[in-house]
């Protein structure tokens, strides 16, 4: 068997194609027709509808107003001091 590297084989999936004969290569060929015809009938894209939960949803800087400010109360926590005093 040669190596896949080898310049004959440039892909190692051509490798195992190359070898399929007969039936089965007929078989692989002609359902890919069939599946590209499929496709071609299929209807039209219907456009998806419109949300109706967020209508009433507060606006995208308020949400971002939370996160600094939640962000900002684990950072000042963290960064705090500890308390040991002289027991270290």
């Amino acid at each position: 068997m040669p190596a896949i590297i080898d310049p004959g084989y440039p892909h190692p999936i051509m490798h195992h194609l190359k070898h399929i004969t007969g039936p089965c290569r007929w078989l692989a060929c002609s359902s890919l027709l069939l599946l590209a015809q499929i496709a071609m009938a299929a209807p039209a894209a219907i456009p998806p509808p419109q949300p109706t939960a967020n209508k009433n949803a507060p606006a995208a800087w308020i949400g971002m107003l939370l996160m600094v400010v939640i962000v900002g109360v684990i950072l000042a926590i963290s960064l705090m001091p500890s308390r040991r005093g002289h027991q270290d």
